[in-house]
């Protein structure tokens, strides 16, 4: 058995304010790499994100459901991005109720699950900005 890979805070890559700290890890978060360091191979499969990052060994959840916020975020973002879709195949198509339907239903189910790893990282860079790591340590911030 393989042991989990040490904090290593020096390799950490965070900006100093909020707001910086948000939209760098926000960067890192939709090329799916650690929003913290920027390595990558932080997921096991599409679903599935480490417990750490193997790069910085950072981990991402501290407690028992950190990541509830991140499942609200992908759910109603990836919604209204699917009922945009729907609107406008509505006003601006000339297709059948039945394909309208069908379009609605597999971009409802498709796009939450297209959207998950995303969801993820997301809820971690809103994290980085209110919480930042201590530079040197690499722990959280409370």
């Amino acid at each position: 058995m393989t042991e989990p890979p040490q904090l290593k805070p020096h390799l950490m890559d965070v900006a100093d304010t909020p707001i910086r700290r948000f939209f760098q890890s926000l960067a890192r978060a939709a090329r799916l790499r650690c929003p913290y360091c920027g390595g990558g191979g932080i997921f096991d499969g599409w679903f599935t994100l480490k417990k750490q990052c193997p790069t910085c060994g950072v981990t991402y959840a501290y407690e028992d459901g950190y990541f509830l916020g991140s499942y609200a975020i992908n759910l109603v973002v990836t919604e209204l991005i699917a009922a945009a879709i729907v609107i406008g195949l509505i006003v601006w198509s000339d297709l059948s109720v039945l394909q309208m339907q069908i379009a609605a239903v597999a971009l409802a189910v498709g796009f939450p699950l297209l959207g998950y790893p995303f969801a993820l990282l997301i809820w971690v860079s809103l994290d980085i900005a209110l919480h930042p790591p201590d530079p040197r340590t690499g722990k959280r911030a409370i």
